[in-house]
């Protein structure tokens, strides 16, 4: 493992300096990318989970681990003629992460159109990179996926219409989707009786409304949000192993999350409140100690030897407050942050709580390298059901190259 960060590090370090735009008359090409490698120590208490599943090695409470090349690494190209502009972007985790077309109404930056796939709009997140630079997401920010759309911006305000991306397939497969409102599982995150596949019973699909509205100056930028989805269960053909059923689960979240800059000085914040937030998976994917449908408000139950559905709204509350300093002019960033989220429902024994909080530093090798050592702790204090989640510490470095 040691040789193998040894060797990213040097060749990242012998990449030459390289143009990454072209231009010919009206026509433009920009090439930008994100790759990374890291390695990481975690130590777990007896009910946590380790962090990391790839490429690790766990013995016990502590775990060795790397992904070589972290999963958001990114490479894509962004071509222009005038006023229209197409993006395509690969990432190792996702082949294919976006593909928009984007047209610049009048030339403005900040009016424009939006068609494919892109990140939602309704999310703000900043700053950890230990768990696969997902950004303390579920330890009180929120997670931008990158989700099919048609999107309207104009000076700040947002508006996009999500098209819910679908996974039908059985086992992990779910896990991945962007939305869990149509997975086939019970509360408790089984798979549910094949009888519910092979029968009448259906989903309708509806698109997400999202809205946002950023103001951006030299010294701080300021970002309100908000989404809202209904997810629609019907069948209306009962059968000796399903009953009829029509009833539909609101998603909605509002939210708020910034930067103040003084001096060298920054500070990032969030806040959010939303109800049954799991159905569009904006809580994030990588949830340890407990399993994710906790958070699922959707559950099939069995009477009388028939499936039916049955909604059980939960409520989700969090935030974040970080700060960060940057010396050396520019070349040395650091930040330290701390996060807790919480869901509540009637059926919930407890409040399912999680509190987080980091320490990293970047430093800036060059203009487009960078090391960044970091430190976090990540507490699950209470699960749905009462029981103690335990604890995770982990530290280590990235290596990251931007261009």
């Amino acid at each position: 493992m040691k040789k193998l960060l040894l060797s990213c590090v040097i060749a990242l370090l012998a990449v030459p300096a390289f143009a990454v735009e072209f231009t010919s008359g009206d026509f433009k090409a920009n090439i930008y990318g994100n790759i990374y490698a890291d390695g990481f120590y975690t130590y777990s208490s007896d009910k946590a989970e380790p962090l990391f599943s790839s490429l690790s090695m766990s013995n016990g409470k502590h775990s060795f681990g790397s992904y070589a090349f972290v999963g958001s690494s990114n490479f894509g190209v962004t071509m222009s003629y005038q006023n229209v502009s197409g993006t395509i972007e690969a990432g190792l985790g996702d082949p294919v992460r976006k593909f928009y077309l984007k047209y610049n109404i009048g030339g403005r930056a900040d009016h424009y159109i939006l068609a494919g796939r892109d990140n939602n709009i309704a999310f703000y997140n900043y700053g950890q990179m230990s768990n696969d630079g997902q950004c303390m997401i579920d330890y009180g920010t929120l997670a931008n996926k990158r989700r099919l759309q048609l999107r309207y911006g104009i000076s700040g305000f947002e508006m996009a219409i999500i098209i819910p991306q679908i996974g039908f397939g059985s086992g992990d497969d779910k896990a991945y989707t962007d939305s869990f409102g149509y997975s086939y599982t019970n509360n408790n995150g089984n798979n549910v009786d094949d009888t519910i596949k092979s029968s009448d019973y259906m989903f309708n699909y509806l698109p997400r409304l999202e809205l946002a509205y950023t103001i951006a100056q030299d010294t701080f930028n300021f970002k309100v949000f908000g989404s809202y989805g209904a997810y629609m269960y019907y069948n209306n053909s009962a059968s000796a192993n399903i009953d009829s059923f029509n009833k539909t689960a609101h998603m909605f979240y509002i939210g708020f999350g910034g930067q103040a800059n003084i001096g060298n000085s920054f500070l990032n914040y969030v806040g959010y409140f939303g109800q049954n937030m799991y159905l569009n998976n904006a809580q994030g994917d990588y949830r340890t100690g407990f399993s994710k449908s906790a958070l699922n408000p959707i559950s099939f139950v069995s009477s009388n030897g028939k499936y039916t559905i049955d909604i059980n709204d939960i409520y989700s509350a969090g935030g974040s407050l970080g700060y960060g300093y940057s010396a050396l002019d520019g070349k040395l960033v650091s930040q330290i942050g701390i996060g807790y989220s919480a869901s509540f429902a009637d059926h919930y024994v407890n409040a399912d709580q999680n509190i987080g909080a980091f320490l990293n530093t970047q430093y800036f090798v060059t203009d487009w390298f960078s090391i960044i050592p970091e430190i976090a702790l990540l507490y699950n204090i209470d699960g749905a059901n009462g029981e103690n989640q335990g604890f995770s510490i982990v530290a280590g470095l990235v290596f990251a190259l931007n261009f």
